[in-house]
């Protein structure tokens, strides 16, 4: 009996050291598993903050090219309208507009409508002191006396209607004549003269304070000498 009771109690040693050692190694192992989260919680926490700054980053960077890449292009096209300005006034000094080759005040209509056909539109207008005729599909309006000579040319040329009234007034300065053209819309008339023969006027819409259209003037072929007529000098 002695030697079964020590086996008894050998066998519940045992058991309690075994259930102690399994007790022991899981919450071991349940321990390691929740540190092993913790640590993941806080590369996931880490890289999300690093990826959040990556992309702001990549934000204020892509808003600064974005603003970079809108004043290159400002700045481009102030400098073509300048040219384009600026090769006006040149061709404006030789009586011509940049998509005609016909010299105002060295031309008649005949000439003209020799080499673009029938106009679309003739009308004579007494405060211009003469008759106008469209060629629409040329973009131009030449204006005549009596004499059939041109007076003056208007160039309608998508080119010149990019132009803004600060883009002249940048390259030419503030203009010497100024008128209003009363309509829908409303005109501005910016006048600089350009030698003792020519003069060149941009007409601006009020609305979208762009060019309409140019016009170059020689004024010396609105006078009217039988009539007492001193012409127009814009």
């Amino acid at each position: 009996m002695k030697k079964y009771g020590l086996l008894i109690a050998f066998v519940v040693i045992v058991s309690v050291f075994a259930g102690y050692l399994l007790y022991n190694n899981s919450h071991k192992t349940q321990r390691e598993n929740q540190e092993s989260q913790s640590q993941k919680s806080t590369i996931n926490d880490n890289s999300t903050s690093q990826n959040n700054t990556t992309d702001e980053n990549n934000d204020s960077n892509s808003e600064s090219v974005n603003t970079s890449d809108k004043q290159n292009q400002n700045l481009v096209a102030e400098n073509h309208n300048a040219d384009l300005i600026n090769q006006t006034v040149s061709l404006a000094k030789e009586g011509k507009v940049i998509n005609c080759d016909f010299v105002t005040g060295k031309t008649t209509i005949d000439d003209i409508e020799k080499v673009y056909g029938t106009p679309d539109k003739q009308e004579y207008i007494s405060s211009a002191k003469g008759t106008y005729t469209t060629f629409t599909d040329k973009g131009l309006v030449f204006g005549f006396n009596k004499g059939m000579q041109v007076f003056e040319t208007r160039s309608f040329d998508p080119r010149l209607q990019a132009i803004s009234r600060s883009d002249i007034e940048k390259v030419l300065g503030e203009a010497p004549y100024k008128a209003t053209i009363s309509g829908t819309p409303s005109q501005t008339v910016l006048g600089y003269t350009m030698n003792s023969d020519y003069k060149l006027e941009f007409v601006i819409s009020n609305t979208t304070n762009l060019v309409d259209h140019v016009n170059v003037l020689y004024p010396r072929a609105t006078v009217n000498s039988m009539a007492d007529d001193p012409g127009r000098q814009w």
